[in-house]
């Protein structure tokens, strides 16, 4: 496997829709004046979308070809991405004073992803496992 991973098109098109939920619900925030909440649903979001970025990457290490089974740093790097977005989720509630309720709306990045995603695949006509 090369050093790059390039996640297949369905991941990337959920990662790109997440990216698109995340800026629609920042300059909502924003347009109703609340600099502190648009902060933090980004910084939320984008915590949120790398760790799914991260779970890519992690499940094509586990499921290549050259791999004939999960080997026991698979298990530590795929536990060391919950405790690095906990640390970080941590450091933005405490250190950043960012809203809790921001963040939480930032980390559904990724679930707004697949059920936007869905919708438009829904809405084309395609099955969305094909997209």
């Amino acid at each position: 496997m090369s050093a790059t991973f390039e996640p297949p098109p369905i991941l990337k098109n959920i990662q790109i829709s997440g990216w698109a939920a995340l800026l629609a619900a920042s300059l909502g925030a924003l347009a109703v004046g609340s600099l502190s909440y648009a902060a933090a649903i980004a910084i939320g979001g984008a915590l949120g979308l790398g760790n799914f970025r991260g779970m890519d990457i992690c499940f094509a290490r586990v499921f290549r070809r050259e791999s004939p089974r999960v080997k026991w740093w698979h298990h530590v790097i795929y536990g060391a991405r919950f405790i690095v977005l906990l640390a970080a989720v941590a450091g933005a509630l405490a250190w950043g004073r960012l809203p809790v309720i921001g963040v939480v709306i930032g980390l559904s990045a990724p679930v707004m992803g697949i059920v936007l995603f869905g919708a438009f695949a829904l809405i084309k006509g395609e099955a969305a496992t094909r997209a």
